[in-house]
């Protein structure tokens, strides 16, 4: 379509009809609705391994619209609204998200947002799962909240500080100097654990591990609790060409591994979104919902290549994640027409926004190339051999016009570049210099 139409439709849509009980208490009342839908079916379309990760996504937005716009300088996305989002750590499918819109409307510890997003996640009953956090999240206080309420384990970084507070849920360990840093090798490590008991006599242990890489890494860890014994990992040293093996711990290893589930989530997102510029807020959340929506369904569909032949190809990494996405919206602008148009043979029930002579079209995928509507000519760049008075021919590329042609005969009433190209197809030589041809020459050409 053009793009003034395209603009034309974007004005009208709209997520709310503005009469919710809660118009004036809910800053996000413009899009609750589809936000309670999909932040429902998203956890209901995966089942997550016994791996979960917790981080944030940056939805950008630079306009002045709402209060909660957050400035974060350390992501790539700096202005925007903020989303905590939990995603399976094998697949970077998102289970649960909570869109955060203030303290008083999100709750301000990092131990309500965990258990909202556990709560979201339908998780809430299952033991034994692991749950990997950054340092904005890691505590001790974390660690044994969540043993304690779901049995689950936790693996998070934290950052090393001079001072400590001597409490109960302190680290053992503090910073290290830049002198010192400097004399300890890198791969060196340290590991500390501690003997917890819960409320029903359970015995579990918790343990702080602090390792010497670029810089000093430390982290926290219900999971992976022991000594590290000849854990080899690659790493990149100055002056070394390629990867060379250090010294690692068991905890770095597998935190590594797991942890960027939401960043590989957002990484497929950006790279095949949906999302268009707008000042409207609300659109930018639900197009940004909308690409979680397609990465789930690329998910479900490469899981099911083995079952389903024809979906192989969009495991290629040759634009085999482009061809899928394409393909999702065909499909669905297909099963949107036949909703709209039933009986393709009962021509009086033809909604009135579609074109009685439809444009001529050979891909074979949509509506009216399936029910044989089309013609059969695609109207796209052709690729023409034009010839030239002194003889020789140069290929020449051509685009699709606006201009009609009537032919005599079966080709019918056409685009004229596309006559161009059927002329070419039959073997005719078009002289460049007559590439103005009028309807009536054109047409005696042809025959």
């Amino acid at each position: 379509m053009k793009r003034d139409a395209f603009e034309f439709m974007r004005r009208y849509i709209h997520l709310s009809d503005g009469t919710r009980e809660n118009f004036h208490d809910d800053p996000l009342h413009k899009i609750r609705k589809v936000l309670d839908i999909l932040s429902k079916n998203l956890g209901n379309a995966w089942i997550a391994g016994d791996k979960v990760c917790v981080d944030e996504s940056m939805i950008k937005y630079m306009g002045r619209a709402v209060t909660f716009i957050q400035y974060m300088p350390l992501k790539p996305i700096k202005h925007g609204i903020k989303v905590f989002c939990m995603c399976c750590a094998y697949s970077a499918h998102i289970l649960s998200f909570l869109v955060y819109t203030g303290k008083k409307d999100t709750g301000g510890s990092v131990r309500e947002i965990v258990d909202e997003l556990i709560r979201r996640a339908g998780l809430a009953h299952l033991r034994g799962l692991t749950l990997y956090t950054d340092n904005w999240y890691t505590s001790i206080a974390l660690a044994k909240y969540l043993y304690n309420t779901y049995g689950w384990t936790l693996l998070g970084t934290v950052i090393p500080t001079e001072s400590k507070a001597r409490s109960a849920h302190d680290i053992p360990f503090i910073k290290l100097s830049n002198g010192a840093l400097r004399n300890v090798e890198r791969g060196w490590f340290r590991e500390a654990v501690c003997k917890v008991r819960t409320q029903s006599g359970e015995v579990f242990w918790i343990q702080v591990t602090t390792w010497r890489d670029k810089k000093q890494v430390m982290f926290v860890h219900t999971h992976k609790v022991g000594h590290s014994d000849d854990v080899k990992v690659k790493r990149h040293v100055k002056g070394k060409k390629g990867r060379i093996e250090l010294q690692g711990t068991e905890s770095q290893k597998d935190y590594s591994q797991y942890f960027n589930a939401v960043d590989r989530n957002d990484r497929d997102s950006a790279e095949n979104s949906t999302s268009i510029r707008t000042s409207r807020w609300y659109l930018r959340l639900f197009f940004w919902l909308l690409d979680r929506c397609v990465h789930s369904v690329y998910l479900v569909a490469t899981a099911l290549q083995d079952e389903i032949q024809e979906w192989k190809q969009y495991v290629s990494k040759n634009g085999g994640r482009r061809k899928f996405q394409i393909a999702l919206g065909m499909a669905l602008m297909n099963r949107g027409i036949e909703l709209d148009w039933p009986d393709v043979t009962d021509k009086s029930k033809r909604p009135p926004w579609i074109r009685p002579n439809p444009v001529p079209c050979n891909c074979e995928e949509c509506f009216f190339c399936k029910n044989g509507l089309t013609s059969g000519i695609f109207h796209d760049r052709a690729s023409v051999i034009m010839s030239s008075p002194g003889g020789s021919r140069k290929k020449r590329k051509i685009q699709c016009t606006s201009r009609r042609v009537q032919l005599n005969t079966t080709y019918g009433d056409y685009c004229r570049q596309c006559c161009l190209q059927k002329a070419e197809k039959d073997e005719f030589d078009i002289p460049a210099e007559k590439e103005e041809l009028s309807t009536v020459s054109f047409g005696l050409s042809i025959a």
